[in-house]
């Protein structure tokens, strides 16, 4: 029988007169005709003139020695030569270091189908034909503790799936192409996106996890009509962390579940006319991160899971569909939209988001006191009117903050709450935060008759204190304001500069106009700043 190098789980793997795809000793196929010898184990790297080799039967049972890993094929491959180093590493960050840009690099260079998993016995003795295919077909499922797959679906109707799987004792990656064979530009697209599903596989396995996601919403729409990512990540015995990504034409959208809190994300790109220039996106952008860190701040909500809220905020809107911008019809609900709308919207596209932390019962002494921190933020758009001349816009944006926690009584001291009276001295917050910004433009025959701005926004405080477990004092501070800013007649005066400038007379100041009220359309969640 010809011999067959074993496959170390850190050495490079080679096959020795042995064609690709052809099945290890001791993998979930047929054996028969190799059972009657048992074959040479050449380990590789190691003095061949030893005179004691190993051997193993058919079933993949060792004459002396550990139990080599059982691999699905034997193939001399990028991948393969992947997850030998990264087997090695018992961490799945390591074990997944480096493999999904190279199993979607594969995939592009040959355009074929791939499939590899390799497993290590606990138990001293080589798994039966049955147990191996049992345990290989749990690491291609979605039943392994850490799991990652990516689905790519092309504009030509074809899917390309790629998982990639990890536990204890094994690590498995798949690559599916169904509907038919991919075109050279399809795979050449495929290629490009190598990068950034390894930098999303990278953020998902780090400590803590970061959400890097948008390399995978910036997908060649000529080639990809959607993207789908799929992730479970084990933390430990009793928790995992789940993420579901999807990115197309109409929409993208995020959902996050794990240990500390739920992050939920959706953003509609139907209406592509509301959104602005770069400029504009950015300064939209900036103004929402503040919000969200001022909510953190004062709802006292966990960093890293309101970090990885902002980063989805961020991926999910930045880098817009080009395609979509440039070759939609810029409207809302048929209604074409000027320079004077844009400068009143914020310039991003609509959306709903949300995050919200594990309650914890931080104080023994009164179950009813929670640790809790829920935030939620939108922006929605809707146009009426018959046509052009005769319409109206009215976007709204919206914020909403509870949350509740524990402070000690003084700065610095370390608050470690029990049924003991003397750790009872605290102060309990209770938060209750709305805001909300609206935006109004309408037109009778052609004529601008309506651009108002209506904010509003209130802050409710409760701070209950507690001395020896007696409470001293219960103070509640409401406190809400609101203003309409009205930009009638500034838009009106620049428009008429505008238009003299034109013909000549004049100096146009309708740019600066415009992006003066682009900074006052804003969301404003403290109501001294929407006062300032």
């Amino acid at each position: 029988m010809t011999a067959i190098s074993s496959l170390s789980a850190t050495q490079p793997l080679v096959v020795a007169k042995v064609a690709a795809n052809t099945p290890v000793a001791g993998a979930a196929v047929d054996t028969a005709s190799s059972a009657a010898s048992p074959s040479s184990i050449v380990m590789l790297g190691q003095d061949t003139s030893v005179t004691d080799a190993l051997t193993y039967n058919a079933r993949g049972s060792l004459g002396g020695g550990d139990v080599p890993p059982a691999w699905e094929y034997t193939q001399q491959d990028k991948v393969s030569l992947n997850m030998t180093g990264n087997f090695s590493s018992s961490s799945t960050a390591s074990r997944f270091q480096g493999l999904g840009a190279t199993l979607l690099n594969q995939l592009a260079q040959t355009g074929k189908g791939i499939s590899q998993s390799v497993i290590r016995t606990s138990t001293g003795k080589a798994l039966e034909p049955a147990e191996l295919a049992a345990a290989q077909a749990k690491l291609h499922s979605n039943a392994a503790d850490n799991s990652i797959s990516l689905t790519l679906k092309t504009a030509s109707g074809k899917t390309v799936q790629l998982t990639l799987s990890t536990q204890d004792n094994g690590l498995a990656v798949q690559a599916q192409v169904s509907g038919g064979d991919l075109s050279d530009d399809e795979l050449v697209a495929l290629g490009k996106m190598a990068d950034g599903f390894q930098s999303a596989i990278d953020g998902l396995t780090a400590k803590p996890p970061q959400l890097k996601l948008d390399a995978l919403t910036q997908f060649d729409p000529k080639a990809f009509s959607s993207v789908d990512l799929s992730t479970r990540i084990k933390l430990d015995e009793k928790n995992a962390q789940t993420l579901e990504l999807h990115a197309d034409a109409d929409g993208r959208s995020v959902r996050m579940s794990g240990a500390d809190g739920d992050l939920n994300m959706s953003v509609d790109l139907k209406n592509a006319a509301v959104l602005g220039d770069s400029n504009q996106q950015a300064k939209a952008l900036k103004s929402y991160m503040s919000q969200i860190e001022a909510a953190r701040k004062r709802g006292d909500g966990d960093p890293q899971l309101l970090s990885m809220f902002e980063d989805v905020f961020t991926s999910l809107h930045s880098h817009y569909p080009a395609t979509r911008v440039s070759t939609a019809p810029q409207t809302v609900s048929s209604i074409e939209l000027t320079d004077t709308d844009h400068s009143m919207l914020t310039g991003l596209a609509d959306f709903s988001a949300s995050v919200s932390e594990k309650s914890e019962f931080a104080n023994p002494a009164r179950p009813s006191e929670l640790d809790s921190f829920t935030y939620n933020l939108s922006q929605s758009t809707q146009s009426k009117g018959r046509d052009q001349s005769n319409r109206s816009i009215v976007q709204d944006q919206q914020s909403n903050l509870v949350a509740s926690y524990h402070k000690p009584l003084y700065a610095g001291q370390k608050l470690e709450l029990s049924r003991d009276p003397t750790t009872q001295n605290y102060l309990y917050y209770q938060i209750n935060d709305q805001a909300s910004s609206k935006t109004s433009i309408g037109y009778d025959k052609g004529a601008l008759v309506n651009a108002t701005v209506t904010q509003a926004a209130s802050q409710s405080t409760r701070i209950s204190k507690y001395v020896m477990g007696k409470l001293e004092s219960d103070t509640h501070t409401p406190v809400s304001t609101s203003k309409t800013q009205n930009f009638l007649s500034v838009l009106n005066q620049a428009l008429q500069q505008d238009k003299e400038a034109k013909l000549g007379r004049g100096v146009s100041w309708l740019k600066e106009t415009l992006a003066g009220i682009q900074d006052k359309v804003m969301l404003q969640s403290n109501p001294a700043q929407l006062n300032g």
